[in-house]
């Protein structure tokens, strides 16, 4: 039986625990180095909508969204539609660069209205994102909606919190 030595492999598990390690554990770092200073003492003087979920939950829900998006990331390099993959990929590391921003803008920089406004950019980013996974692969877009979904919540409670705080 011959091989083609000019096919492309499909990436394997060792891809995915790239991406797992990547989009977890920076956001795991990130959260840890945030909150040993100052920031964690700062979110706890702002006031908070009543239907507001826990910092716990807002952190359990995020690594959930990172883990979602790192598979949809490999589903892209594995089963992705070679015409699309490059771009869809591009496109979710985008969306997972800019949501790691918002730790930064807002507990970082200590500023309510940056984490307005970058889950408005997280937001708008999303679906196209979204879209182009749904293009490269139907298994990553689907593991992108739940993003989408949050990040609409992640709005409205950031709308309602800056206000709160103003």
């Amino acid at each position: 039986m011959a091989t083609n030595i000019f096919r492309k492999t499909r990436p394997a598990l060792g891809r995915l625990a790239l991406y797992l390690f990547t989009f977890v554990g920076a956001a795991l770092a990130l959260n840890a180095w945030i909150f040993s200073g100052p920031g964690i003492l700062w979110s706890r003087t702002l006031d908070n909508p009543d239907w507001a979920p826990s910092g716990a939950v807002i952190g359990a829900v995020w690594v959930g969204l990172f883990t979602l998006m790192a598979i949809a990331a490999w589903c892209i390099d594995r089963y992705g539609d070679d015409r699309h993959k490059d771009l869809a990929r591009t496109g979710v590391i985008a969306q997972y660069l800019v949501c790691m921003g918002w730790t930064w803008g807002y507990f970082g920089l200590q500023n309510v209205a940056n984490g307005f406004y970058v889950t408005v950019a997280a937001l708008i980013l999303s679906l196209p994102v979204t879209a182009l996974a749904f293009r490269a692969s139907r298994l990553a877009g689907v593991l992108m909606v739940p993003l989408v979904g949050w990040l609409i919540f992640a709005l409205a409670l950031s709308w309602s919190t800056w206000r709160l705080n103003v």
